[in-house]
């Protein structure tokens, strides 16, 4: 009996094994064949789309920044300039929310009041909200307020305290002990800084996976910049019309080259970091 239930756990082992491994395929394989295309000519790449480079064609990866543009009301836009807005919304939307979150979390998980309980439920019920249903609402809003087309108005957005982080602070603050912050009282100290000077160091492990997780999926949105930001392209939104006018253009090899170049970034961050995730987060929750 203990063979046959050893050779069973070992079977569903390798099957289990078989089926990430086929999955973890389906995924690399796609940006490896873009990766590979990229260094061709394109005279190359339409010969045989499968086959290896035969000379690493580098000026791919320079074209891409000299040759190709789009045109806004507010002027022209290459990659590098949609690469730098990317950064500054990226960086600049992620330490916002981050902050916003931590503060909203920490307020409604140490200080007791009347509506705090209210407060809470509202929070969570917004995040089970599907986003279209608030979309002409916050389009008329942010035109009424005069933030729509401006980057003030897209780190508006992007400060929502209510979510996903809000959510998992709220635990890691539940958690800690209110000690901390008692001890600092009696020496004097603010409600400000208690949460500056203590609860931030105590939180800056998950801050920091939360804000890792967070930056990569603001790189990756399309759907804000689009809608409130559309006269000045971050790369997400960008790179729609540059591959357009590279696939007009017959010129497939810059196009992946592109899609390489917006790609890297994320990639990078995550293999620096993924050691950072993984050890501040774990089973849906955080830990410090």
């Amino acid at each position: 009996m203990k063979v046959n239930s050893k050779l069973k756990h070992d079977l569903l082992k390798w099957f289990v094994f078989i089926i990430f491994a086929i999955y973890a395929i389906t995924l690399i394989f796609p940006f490896a064949w873009m990766l590979v295309n990229s260094f061709k000519e394109n005279n190359e790449f339409f010969r045989n789309i499968w086959s290896l480079p035969q000379k690493f064609y580098l000026d791919n990866y320079i074209r891409v920044f000299s040759d190709f543009y789009i045109d806004t009301p507010t002027g022209r836009y290459n990659l590098l300039s949609m690469f730098v807005i990317s950064i500054i919304t990226t960086v600049g939307g992620t330490f916002i929310n981050i902050m916003v979150s931590s503060m909203a979390a920490y307020v409604i998980a140490k200080y007791k009041f009347k509506g705090s309980n209210l407060i809470y439920s509202l929070a969570i019920f917004i995040m089970i909200v599907p986003i279209v249903g608030t979309l002409p609402a916050q389009y008329r809003l942010m035109q009424d307020l005069g933030l729509y087309n401006k980057l003030l108005g897209l780190f508006v957005l992007y400060s929502g305290g209510f979510g996903f982080n809000f959510f998992m602070m709220y635990g890691f603050f539940k958690s800690i002990s209110w000690t901390y912050a008692e001890a600092a009282f009696v020496d004097g100290a603010g409600d400000f800084r208690v949460f500056f000077k203590i609860m931030i160091p105590l939180a800056k492990a998950p801050m920091i996976s939360l804000a890792i997780i967070h930056a990569i999926g603001l790189w990756n949105d399309f759907t804000t910049p689009s809608i409130y930001l559309k006269d000045y392209p971050t790369l997400a939104v960008g790179i729609r019309s540059l591959t357009a006018k590279m696939v007009a253009q017959g010129a497939y090899s810059e196009m992946f080259a592109t899609m390489i170049i917006s790609i890297l970034p994320i990639i990078i961050v995550f293999v620096l970091f993924q050691k950072t995730i993984m050890e501040n987060t774990f089973a849906g929750g955080i830990k410090g």
